[in-house]
């Protein structure tokens, strides 16, 4: 059987890999990707892109921010509908490429009363062209405009399923009635006469019922079809047609050519047949003298300790093994009642010792690296794929053997990604030209980890021949709880004042809202994840250490990712510091050593207060604010997992399900995906490609990025990044940096991001609070308490 080869025109959507996941599993079809704004065809005569397009056997149109009526917006997607007869293919369009078609041949465009994007209703259909062998369809949309044909009647009007004098070659074949509001909202059309075809809700949506594949096998058919009626004349054409040098270096061929440029596709390719799939994707540059598997050089020296007899404070432990005003690292685990907060995500806390002086930083305002990792400091400019290039290359040489595979980390680096230094990754502007680091990793050779379930502590070095180390946590362990050790310091928690809090004002906040729901209403983004910063300060008063103000914190809120972070660098030019307050309860993303990968969002968030129970708290968050916030990221993380680890391989394995934590209810989902074996691939690359955190930006990423940093007007830091480590055991995990206070050592003031999803279903006032309550988690440790909302 004749396996399809399809070109897909991405419109820089963050939904893309998914439809060509979806083309892959259900059509077989070897797919290549090019943007919508390819320079090699934007300003060449059309003749080019007509011999480009002569390789292919159809077109998918993809969909994207924007406006049809807008030719900067759809690009290449304009040229498709007018070809020469001797040029034209079978076109398939969705949702931007679906509205574009419909305009080219008549119809028009205007405003939604209510967009609708996430929202999941039934597609009303006649069996016919797409639609064929088709019952019931539920599908998602994601589109603030709509295309019109020129109907004037109701819903219940058989003239909808006729074309119109204004749009004669356009045959309806679907709509959403669903929507008194809105009323008939057309979902699904064909050309009259030429192989053009179009929907406007997602197919590739994991809440579309199974249907959605079988339009994608209903369009290819008819698509078939056509080619073959035509089959005398597309010979003819494709013996005649004059050679047109189109550079296929910048391609995403299947010659399994690695040099593919990053024009099209940004991520090299896993294989031939999903070289499309990595179009949309950052990638880490490799050496290609490390395109193997490393040999392992390092073993771990490690020892476990059964603790079950006696309770660990992993707070007290840390303070007692080191000096926790100099560099420190605890990656905490929330307890409560003696027992992990959430045990799936947070069963164990991980102490590092900082003895090595090992590390690497970025900042994207002068783009400098300053990078120790080899043992010799050396500085210069780069870029964030340099940052990556650096580390997986460390990692790869101290690749480790030998540690206990019950344990997630051996050693490795630890440390932080910010918000700016992802917006990098993404090709979108920065709002800042400070020179903090964005990016900062330090080398842990000597941890702690403690086995909250099993109530088991590993002792674990990546030296040999260290016995004064494996001494001294032993000898740490024993010391009954609440006994201080040598680095323990103890102060007044009275000594401190109230400090002052700079809080977003609430009528500055819902102006925001309000600009937000403005380009939502205007297609240029689905949802806008909105935040905002308090700035506490002291002043002149004396200020609590930050290890007192993370026991409070942890005492307050406990979560799964709970972390204290104090890093810190003293050279003759300057001094470093940050220190790092969290108690994140959303994992981003983890990775096992054998590739397992796994993303857990958590969109939609209720307080618990008032004795509200989890059933209520479920009805409250089961409404379509709440879900279509929680699918529209799970849809993109799914489109940036399938980017790496290729078609096939993504799984979401828990949809929209309701967590409890100390002071909310949340929704979350789990997304996991499988780099499969002998990938050149690591866990390293689905960090690269998935910066920064779509709960954290909204989607499509890229002009969501764009338009929150204007509205914003000022850098997030370190809030809305990521934190966590890099396992010379080849794993990782990966937390978002929320419910988290943070402080540089140049700034006497400590800062607290918090904000919320906005789609056109929020009410700017409470958006207002939402964010307030997030906030909420923070404050109380600085001894603030939260002012009742007007």
């Amino acid at each position: 059987m004749h396996r399809p080869h399809l070109l897909f025109l991405d419109a820089y959507d963050s939904f893309s890999n998914n439809i060509i996941n979806l083309l892959q599993q259900h059509l077989n079809a070897t797919v290549e990707v090019i943007k919508i704004d390819d320079k090699r065809f934007a300003a060449s005569h059309d003749a080019c892109f007509h011999a480009f397009l002569s390789r292919f056997d159809a077109v998918v149109a993809g969909p994207g921010p924007g406006d049809p009526r807008n030719p900067h917006d759809l690009g290449l997607i304009g040229k498709l509908w007018h070809l020469p007869e001797n040029v034209c293919v079978p076109v398939l369009g969705i949702c931007l490429g679906f509205q574009s078609l419909a305009l080219a041949f008549g119809g028009t465009a205007g405003r939604l009363h209510q967009p609708r994007h996430g929202l999941v209703t039934e597609v009303t259909h006649r069996g016919q062209s797409l639609f064929k062998g088709i019952d019931l369809l539920m599908a998602t949309q994601y589109h603030s405009l709509h295309a019109k044909l020129g109907h004037t009647v109701d819903k219940a009007s058989p003239e909808l399923w006729k074309s119109t004098s204004s749009c004669p070659d356009i045959v309806p074949l679907a709509w959403d009635l669903s929507d008194d509001q809105n009323g008939p909202i057309l979902m699904g059309i064909r050309h009259l006469t030429k192989p053009f075809y179009g929907v406007q809700y997602h197919p590739e949506s994991i809440c579309t019922s199974s249907a959605g594949a079988r339009i994608i096998h209903n369009w290819w058919t008819e698509a078939l079809a056509w080619t073959i009626n035509r089959a005398a004349k597309v010979q003819k054409m494709n013996t005649s047609s004059p050679t047109i040098d189109v550079d296929s270096h910048d391609t995403n061929s299947e010659s399994g050519d690695d040099s593919a440029s990053t024009s099209s596709s940004l991520f090299d390719a896993v294989n031939p047949t999903l070289r499309d799939t990595t179009a949309t994707t950052p990638a880490v540059t490799r050496n290609s003298s490390r395109m193997g598997r490393s040999t392992p050089s390092t073993s771990v020296s490690w020892k476990c300790v059964d603790m079950s007899y006696n309770a660990i404070d992993v707070a007290l432990l840390l303070q007692n093994l080191q000096d926790i005003d100099q560099q420190a690292i605890m990656l905490e685990s929330g307890s409560k009642n003696g027992q992990p907060v959430r045990p799936e995500t947070g069963r164990f806390s991980i102490l590092g010792c900082v003895k090595d002086t090992r590390s690497i930083q970025y900042s994207t305002g002068n783009h400098m690296i300053t990078n120790d990792l080899s043992g010799t400091k050396a500085s210069y400019t780069g870029s964030m794929t340099d940052v990556w290039s650096s580390i997986e290359s460390f990692i790869a040489a101290n690749k480790a053997i030998d540690g206990s595979v019950d344990v997630p980390f051996w050693g490795g680096l630890v440390g932080f990604v910010s918000y700016e230094a992802g917006l990098e990754t993404i090709d979108v502007a920065q709002p800042t030209n400070n020179d903090r680091p964005d990016v900062w990793f330090v080398f842990v050779s000597h941890s702690i980890v403690v086995d909250h379930v099993e109530k088991k502590v590993y002792i674990q070095s990546l030296e040999r021949n260290d016995d004064h180390w494996f001494k001294k946590v032993e000898g740490a362990l024993q010391e009954p709880i609440g006994k201080t050790g040598p680095h323990s310091k103890t102060h007044d928690k009275t000594d401190s004042a109230r400090p002052s809090v700079a809080a977003p004002e609430e009528e500055e906040y819902v102006r925001k809202v309000e600009t937000c729901q403005d380009h939502i209403r205007a297609g240029d983004s689905y949802e806008l994840c909105l935040t905002d910063q308090s700035i506490i300060s002291y002043g002149e008063s004396p200020q609590p250490k930050s290890f007192e103000l993370y026991q409070r914190l942890r005492t307050f809120n406990p979560a799964p990712f709970g972390a204290y972070m104090r890093l810190k660098e003293e050279s003759e030019q300057k001094k470093n510091g940050v220190t790092i307050l969290s108690s994140s309860p959303e994992r981003f993303l983890s990775w096992s050593r054998s590739g397992k990968c796994q993303f857990r969002p958590i969109k939609g968030t209720v307080e618990k207060k008032n004795g509200l129970t989890r059933k209520e708290a479920e009805a409250l968050l089961n409404v379509n604010k709440e879900r279509a916030e929680n699918l529209m990221i799970v849809d993109l993380i799914r489109h940036d997992l399938h980017g790496v680890v290729g078609s096939g391989n993504v799984k979401v394995e828990k949809l929209m399900a309701v967590e409890e934590y100390q002071t909310v209810f949340q929704l979350v989902s789990v997304i996991e995906g499988q780099l499969q074996e002998g990938s050149r691939h690591t866990g390293i690359d689905v960090l690269a490609a998935s910066l920064p955190p779509g709960s954290m930006t909204g989607a499509p990423k890229k002009r969501s990025c764009e338009l929150l940093t204007e509205i914003e007007g000022k850098p997030r830091g370190i809030y809305s990044g990521v934190l966590g480590y890099f396992d010379v055991g080849g794993g990782g995990d990966f937390s978002v940096v929320i419910r988290t206070a943070f402080r540089w050592d140049d700034e006497n003031v400590w800062r607290i991001g918090a904000g919320g999803a906005v789609t056109v279903l929020s009410s700017p006032q409470a958006e207002f609070e939402e964010m307030d309550l997030k906030r909420q988690s923070c404050l109380p440790s600085f001894g603030h308490h939260r002012d009742p909302v007007k």
